[in-house]
């Protein structure tokens, strides 16, 4: 399926674009075809799928799929 990615934070700078649309029917797919477009590692990919980790929600139909690389603070 085609799916709507939200970019941020650098990954919006390496696209030149806040979103981005790639065919996927899984996060894995989703972050392997991320990794290309914007040549990082795929470690270097954190995703959130309707505002959960990839983990915990399945993909499907309409869902919300954020990307942002690792975050640090102190």
């Amino acid at each position: 399926m085609k799916v709507k990615v939200r970019l941020f934070a650098r990954f919006r700078e390496l696209a030149g674009s806040d979103t981005v649309y790639v065919e996927a029917s899984s996060a894995d797919e989703i972050a392997e075809r991320l990794s290309e477009l914007l040549r990082v590692d795929r470690s270097e990919i954190n995703l959130l799928i309707d505002g959960r980790r990839p983990g915990d929600q399945e993909l499907r139909e309409g869902s919300e799929v954020i990307a942002f690389p690792p975050t640090a603070g102190g």
